[in-house]
């Protein structure tokens, strides 16, 4: 009887303690939907009837558009950032597209061996694999330089909106 007693009181304990981690679990959960940015979304319908009160045409329009953690819109033209970027680079690093990602042989003609070989290009991948490594990571750290030179408000609220 005594371990009956026993056992009906862990078994209350566990079970109390149970509902107290489904309640923080579900808390955690409301937190997350409620930090998740949701885009602004607007639907336009327009309908069309001839004099009979027939539908003859029918445009309907979904729309969404994103706002950053504050809640206004982003006032930035994104190409305009990339064009800036892409000049901020060419100025500003020694990175050049047509240097690094050239696959093709050298004019020289000692270079021209490997161009006949089956898998040349493969080859030529292959070393260059942890060169482009050190190229991405320089250019990461050039984007994320440029930012927050030219536009320290982006990227401060994508710092906090990640904390």
């Amino acid at each position: 009887m005594k371990n009956l007693i026993y056992l009906l009181f862990v078994l209350s304990i566990i079970g109390c303690n149970s509902q107290e981690n489904k309640e923080k679990e579900t808390q955690q959960s409301n937190k997350q939907e409620q930090d998740t940015i949701k885009p602004k979304e607007t639907w336009g319908v327009k309908k069309q009837y001839d004099e009979f009160g027939n539908l003859i045409k029918y445009d309907s329009i979904y729309s969404y558009s994103y706002s950053n953690i504050k809640g206004d819109s982003l006032q930035v033209n994104l190409d305009s950032i990339m064009d800036s970027f892409k000049n901020y680079v060419n100025k500003n690093t020694s990175f050049n597209w047509k240097d690094n990602f050239s696959f093709f042989p050298e004019n020289d003609s000692l270079f021209m061996d490997d161009f006949f070989k089956e898998d040349y290009f493969f080859k030529t991948w292959q070393n260059q694999n942890t060169e482009l490594d050190k190229m991405i990571k320089k250019l990461d750290s050039s984007r994320n330089d440029f930012i927050r030179q030219f536009y320290p408000g982006l990227y401060e609220s994508k710092d906090k909106s990640y904390m």
